[in-house]
């Protein structure tokens, strides 16, 4: 059942495209913008949402920090796995049952979409059904943890004890909670919440399921029981329906498109045949084949799992030394959070209301300055030692311009996406759509992409869809609560008060970032902390744009930082290179980019030069 979901949420999805593409195409051509587009949209992004939600469960795909829980012995892995989705599974049922709640709202005042009068109850219905399967597997997960102990000894049962205990405390605190005699402070309650959900995060529980059990808890306590329950039916449809957020769904599908594509080889030549006469020339084609890949791929794995396939075959082959070449493809890998499209820049825009566009402009000249000083790092190292790296054979200019042939696709793409975005012609999600689309019609008209890669696509992206919309939504609704606190003016105000000058502050909050990355993913950090963080640096004077680069730059760093290091997970598991080697590799060239961080805090014009330009801007 899960699958057939997957396969609907697939559908809508391009959907969706489609949409959005032909109201792009009619307003341009025509001047006749298709009616009510928006709207649709709207409604089918309920569906790509959470449709996803169980079969990335099954498949073990929802974002958990297992860096805590990985230290323990088998045994008491399994007992708070067993624990944490026991209590992931009671919330997301709580979760299905407030959609079916919101759904009944909304028949009951005859609630429909506006202009083509669409009734708005069976979408929340929907995802009351998704999230109710989703719940299933999380608890079917449980279950399986827990036959697992009572495998080893039938008295390790008695471990599911604890969680039912912690379980049910939080609901019953978040139902009537007059039950918790303690009262304190709005803001040293938000604090306390803010360390609960960390606990919560930290020992495996799903990070949205921790969002969503304290978005509730919190509400309960400052409002009412109902105002937090109905905050999580709210939020969840206001969220998954918002037309800006559907940038995401698209900008994840163009990339899987283009890596299904087979592009990556022809870029990976392209570059080779250019920079592969400097020293390390194929650690240094790596690096700028990973760039180029990036201007269409806007997370991480994608560029680390492709062109590391294609990449360290080669370098194995010449001898390369194993610590430069693996280095060398994580940190090329990791630049594609940087290079827009960047997940990171739309996670960032969307989490502090900034303009995507102008993010997306601000990334790209810090991304080249990043991407040159790690082909400078690589030359440097093989110039000094030879053995590390020996250059390739230096080719003919008119190979060289030949080459470029099989990468004009990539090349076009870029352009088409950004350069709409930077004169004004569509906006970032309609962006989104037109390159999810053209990658489509570029790999179906020159036969690089098969059905079956089109299929892996949209499965991929559904998955990635799940996975990260589970975290947001309900960080939308703990960011509402922790409003309610007025924690975040607090500290602002607090820190604001310091005698310390405001760039100690940044070099602290920018510190941060890099502990936190290295204990969880980058998206997560972002998502968890900007609520907090960004108040105190805008009250600090800090230019929004220009912090947002400095921060998305952290996250990339904490990609490959251990010990969780994404792209470092994601190259072990195409390798046989141990991770202990991989994080020496990584190691240089995350001083590269502290380096670069030093330039831009030192010259934000680098940033904030070309969005001054941007039409609009």
């Amino acid at each position: 059942m899960s699958w057939g979901c997957l396969i609907g949420g697939g559908i809508a999805l391009v959907a969706a495209m489609l949409l959005i593409v032909a109201d792009v195409i009619l307003r341009y051509l025509l001047d006749k913008p298709l009616p009510s587009a928006i709207e649709l949209v709207q409604c089918l992004l309920v569906i790509v949402v959470f449709s996803g939600m169980a079969y990335t469960e099954l498949k073990h795909g929802h974002i958990k920090v297992g860096v805590l829980v990985n230290k323990f012995s088998p045994i008491t892995r399994l007992a708070i796995t067993t624990n944490s989705d026991l209590l992931a599974a009671v919330v997301v049922g709580v979760l299905s049952w407030q959609s079916v709640i919101y759904a009944q709202r909304l028949w009951s005042m005859n609630i429909d979409s506006g202009l083509l009068g669409i009734p708005l109850w069976p979408f929340p219905l929907a995802s009351a059904f998704f999230m109710g399967l989703f719940a299933v597997a999380v608890l079917a997960n449980s279950g399986q943890a827990l036959g697992g102990l009572v495998n080893k000894g039938t008295k390790n049962g008695l471990w599911l004890i604890p969680g039912v205990i912690v379980t049910s405390g939080l609901l019953v605190t978040a139902l009537w909670p007059d039950s918790l005699p303690i009262k304190v402070g709005a803001s040293f309650f938000g604090l306390i919440c803010l360390l609960i959900m960390f606990a919560l995060i930290f020992l495996s529980v799903h990070i949205g399921a921790a969002m969503a059990m304290i978005a509730l808890w919190g509400t309960a306590h400052l409002a009412t029981p109902a105002a937090g329950l109905l905050q999580l039916g709210m939020t969840s449809q206001t969220v998954a329906s918002n037309y800006i957020w559907s940038v995401i769904p698209l900008f994840m599908l163009m990339g899987l498109i283009v890596s299904k594509s087979g592009l990556a080889k022809s870029l990976y030549d392209t570059t080779y045949k250019w920079l592969g006469h400097l020293p390390g020339g194929l650690a240094v084609a790596t690096i700028g084949a990973c760039t180029a890949f990036a201007a269409v791929v806007g997370d991480t794995l994608t560029g680390t799992v492709t062109m590391g396939a294609i990449a360290l075959p080669e370098m194995e082959k010449y001898k390369y030394d194993t610590k430069l070449t693996v280095g060398s493809i994580c940190a090329g890998g990791s630049i594609g959070i940087l290079i827009p499209p960047s997940l990171g820049f739309v996670v960032y825009a969307l989490m502090v209301g900034e303009s995507i566009g102008k993010l997306f402009i601000a990334g790209i000249i810090p991304g080249i300055i990043i991407s040159i000083a790690f082909i400078l790092l690589v030359s440097f190292q093989c110039r000094i030692n030879p053995q590390l790296g020996p250059p390739g054979p230096a080719t003919k200019f008119k190979e060289k311009v030949v080459s470029l042939k099989g990468s004009l696709v990539i090349l076009a793409l870029f352009v088409l996406v950004i350069g709409g975005i930077y004169l004004g012609i569509f906006t970032p999600t309609e962006a989104g759509a037109v390159g999810a689309f053209a990658a489509l019609v570029i790999g179906l008209v020159s036969r690089r992409l098969t059905f079956r890669a089109l299929a892996d696509s949209l499965e991929g992206a559904m998955q990635m869809v799940a996975m990260v919309f589970f975290i947001f939504i309900y960080a939308t609704a703990v960011t509402q609560f922790i409003a309610m606190t007025d924690l975040p003016f607090a500290l602002a105000n607090f820190i604001g008060g310091l005698a310390v000058s405001r760039y100690v502050t940044l070099a602290v909050i920018l510190f941060a970032f890099l502990l936190l990355g290295c204990v969880m993913n980058a998206l997560p950090v972002l998502i968890l902390t900007l609520p907090v963080v960004f108040p105190i640096a805008v009250s600090l004077g800090f230019d929004p744009i220009w912090f947002g680069v400095l921060v998305v730059i952290m996250a990339q760093i904490g990609t490959i930082t251990p010990p969780i290091g994404i792209t470092v997970f994601a190259l072990a598991g195409i390798s046989n290179v141990p991770m202990y080697t991989i994080f020496r590799g990584v190691a240089p060239f995350c001083l590269a980019m502290i380096l670069v961080i030093g330039i831009l805090i030192a010259f934000p014009e680098i940033c904030l030069f070309l969005p001054s330009l941007m039409m609009g801007g």
